[in-house]
């Protein structure tokens, strides 16, 4: 299956930067994250800004506090 597209996000919990990346199609792209740090796993819906830019912000904010 060829990857429709390539995202850089980090872990929601830890800020790790290396976050694993399933894509399942289920009734639209469905991506399935997991840290390898500290095995947060979560989905996320592709094509959906308001999620990703909240994503970013939350991934932002925990990588400030474990610094």
């Amino acid at each position: 299956m060829k990857s429709v597209f390539r995202t850089l996000i980090r872990c929601l919990v830890c800020g790790f930067a290396e976050v694993r990346t399933d894509e399942v199609i289920d009734r639209g792209l469905v991506l399935l994250h997991e840290c390898p740090r500290c095995r947060h796993r979560w989905t996320d819906r592709a094509g959906d800004p308001q999620r990703r830019e909240l994503a970013r912000v939350a991934a932002g904010r925990a990588a400030r506090s474990a610094a």
